[in-house]
């Protein structure tokens, strides 16, 4: 399937974004690319033909974008290729998960206290105030968007 103009410059801008908190390009380019694809579900032949990445690259990536809860396999009845795609309710679980990474940045904090250094604490100490402060507020957040999403209201 080849890209219109509007799509192109979208699926680029989604995958700057996540290259830049850390994703590969070739990942990027396949959360960006399974946002927008039609089918919502593509095969690993269909991505790497679609994103013009080797087939290695796009297992790799896969893998990856899989393990962190991005992308799933699913398989339909008498065939015998995987497909991939989004999960369903995707960024409600994303944004559902940041409490356990508060609760990790708590727990760092709490280790670095053994450590800290005599100049500039705040590296350390600030983490704690941060996480601290998330770990107060996460819990009403994620209540509202439950309630938002549960009234069916995007």
């Amino acid at each position: 399937m080849k890209l219109n103009d509007a799509q192109a410059a979208y699926a680029d801008t989604i995958g700057r974004y996540w290259e830049s908190v850390g994703f590969s390009r070739a990942g990027s380019a396949l959360l960006a690319w399974l946002m927008i694809c039609e089918p919502a579900h593509q095969s690993q032949a269909e991505l790497a033909t679609a994103l013009r990445l080797s087939r290695g690259s796009v297992s790799t990536q896969l893998r990856t974008l899989e393990g962190v809860g991005l992308t799933e396999r699913i398989r339909f009845p008498g065939e015998r290729t995987q497909y991939y795609q989004l999960p369903e309710d995707v960024w409600l679980r994303v944004m559902r998960s940041e409490g356990e990474r508060i609760a990790a940045m708590k727990q760092l904090a709490e280790a670095g206290a053994e450590v800290l250094p005599a100049t500039r604490q705040d590296r350390i100490t600030q983490l704690g105030e941060v996480a601290a402060f998330f770990e107060e507020v996460w819990p009403q957040v994620t209540e509202r968007m439950n309630a938002r999403f549960k009234k069916g209201t995007p």
